[in-house]
This record gives structure tokens, sequence and C-alpha cells, in this order.
């Protein structure tokens, strides 16, 4: 059996996987299309679930002490000073 850590670890490797796959179907198909096997779900809805499920999971990691919420934070404000300085995401002239 495998411990705790370890398994939520596998899960959240799973859960990012199934974010990848949730994006590439909204960008191939758009955002109003559903897939032909979900109860009607929209891509963008099963956008959103995956990305809950992997917010979910990140976290269990904090809670299990594997990773640093502040260290994440940290990370995430220095993330967007690179997108700032080198993508147009936060550029108002553009989509």
């Amino acid at each position: 059996m495998r411990n705790k850590i370890e398994e939520t670890l596998i899960i959240t490797q799973e859960e990012c996987a199934e974010v990848i796959q949730a994006i590439s179907k909204l960008m191939r198909f758009g955002p109003d299309s559903c897939y032909p096997f979900e109860e009607s779900a929209s891509t963008k809805e099963c956008l959103d679930m995956e990305l809950g499920q992997l917010l979910c999971m990140i976290g269990i990691l904090v809670d299990q002490g594997v990773v640093d919420e502040d260290a994440m934070m940290t990370a995430m404000e220095a993330k967007k000073i690179k997108l700032k300085t080198w993508s147009s995401i936060f550029n108002a002239d553009t989509d």
C-alpha cells in the first residue's frame, strides 16, 4: 500500500493530465461544445471542474506539508511579473 503522500502526488499528477486534456478539448472544439460522452458538460465546464479538482489536490499537498503555500504564492507573483514582461496576457490592446 502506498503512503498517503505518494498517493496524493500520484492523484495530483493525474489531475494535471486531466487539466491538459480539458484545455486541449476547449481549444480544439471551443468553450461551448460538449463532449459526446459527458452529460451535457461544455468544454469550459469540464475545464472548470478539472481545475477545481487540481486545486483540491494542491490544497491537500499543502495540508500534508509537501509543498509550502507561501513559497507557491511567491512563485505565483514572480510568474505574473514574467508574464507582464514576456507575454501579451496583461496587455489591454490584445484579446
